[in-house]
């Protein structure tokens, strides 16, 4: 364990004068006390599990994975990482490869007595982590909106105004005086990357600040083999099916993905489908087991794609997001036949259509084959 004096440094210190690829700007005196505060409200517990959200996205991975190393350093707890759901996007299972850091499952895990659970890049309320019921974590650490039952935890630091959960471990990383190693380093960057499209999605200046940081510590052709992770067959075919069915209204894109083959694949291909010329809006939907998954992208950073996706689910489900992309689950029957699945999915569609006002527009096959003569954009 840190001594205070290393671990908290003056918080009058003036910002680095220089500026540079090592360099980057320093975290806010602010920072070096929330660490403090860390560090005192985990002084009873003796063990800590830092759960993430149900099948993690690279954001989430190199969060928790960062917020491990650091609470190990400056608590000298032994932690255990922990998730729900599954892994089933390649660059995400290539990303745990290369980082090499065992994450449990943790409906399999034992908790001992006096464990302190520390979310990070989700709420408890939120609908997408397994924090078991009844428990109340000591920390909370997110960037996605606040939530009510986040309120009640010991420590919380939410901010929205990041772009990505990894930004804020490194700016607790910093103020710590710590230096990560190169596979954590590489975790933490492409989480960042990935969360913010190489910093053109809802960045902020401190992410531009944390990726300045990390990249000369990175493993570079690690970064590679992870953005270009080998992917199943099962990917294209819901590629092939997407581009079949979806339809647009105007400029809003819906994709109707029917069965999935992994949970996450709904939101790769909400992103895949953001880059076809002319959308501003992508609404994307399937079923993967007994969840109907929602993923919405949106191209203006003031969209309030959450507050979309929140009216349209309401109670039916859970729901959440930020200006540029959201989210949502809602549970279904075991029973339920595909058929009402995609019959559920079609009265979503029809509903966002509503709220995004193109409701009068006519249906359009995305992939309609253009008349003869007409030019393409």
């Amino acid at each position: 364990m840190l001594p205070p004096d290393e671990l908290v440094p003056d918080a009058d210190a003036e910002q680095e004068a220089e500026s540079g690829p090592m360099t980057p700007r320093k975290p806010a005196a602010d920072v070096t006390e929330r660490l403090s505060q860390i560090r005192w409200f985990l002084g009873e517990a003796e063990h800590v599990v830092v759960l993430t959200h149900d099948n993690p996205d690279p954001d989430a991975i190199g969060s928790a994975a960062g917020l491990g190393f650091l609470v190990e350093r400056v608590s000298g707890l032994p932690v255990t990482l922990a998730f729900g759901g599954i892994i089933g996007r390649a660059e995400n299972r290539s990303l745990m490869e290369e980082l090499d850091v065992p994450f449990k499952r943790i409906e399999g895990l034992e908790v001992a007595p006096n464990t302190a659970f520390a979310l990070v890049d989700t709420q408890p309320g939120s609908g997408n982590n397994a924090l078991p019921q009844g428990v109340i974590p000591a920390i909370v650490l997110d960037h996605h909106p606040p939530r009510p039952e986040s309120e009640a935890a010991s420590f919380t630091d939410i901010r929205p105004e990041f772009g990505a959960s990894a930004s804020m471990i490194v700016e607790y990383i910093r103020a710590a005086k710590l230096e990560p190693e190169r596979k954590l380093a590489t975790a933490l960057f492409y989480g960042i990357q990935s969360e913010t499209m190489d910093l053109g999605r809802e960045a902020s200046e401190a992410d531009v600040a944390a990726s300045v940081f990390l990249y000369p510590r990175t493993d570079p052709a690690a970064i590679s083999r992870i953005r270009h992770a080998r992917v199943p067959r099962g990917v294209y075919r819901s590629i092939h099916e997407g581009l079949e069915r979806a339809w647009s209204r105007g400029e809003v894109v819906f994709v109707p993905l029917g069965d999935l083959d992994y949970p996450d694949l709904v939101a790769q291909l909400a992103d895949l489908f953001l880059r076809v010329h002319g959308v501003d809006w992508v609404i994307a939907a399937g079923r993967y087991k007994e969840s109907l998954l929602i993923s919405v992208r949106a191209q203006q950073p003031d969209a309030h794609a959450g507050d979309l996706v929140q009216g349209v689910v309401g109670s039916r489900g859970s729901a959440g997001g930020h200006g540029e992309m959201a989210g949502a689950r809602i549970g279904l029957s075991p029973e339920a036949s595909s058929e009402e699945a995609d019959e559920l999915i079609d009265g979503l569609f029809d509903e966002f259509a509503v709220a995004l006002e193109v409701e009068a527009l006519a249906p359009e096959s995305l992939i309609a084959v253009e008349e003869e003569g007409a030019e393409s954009p």
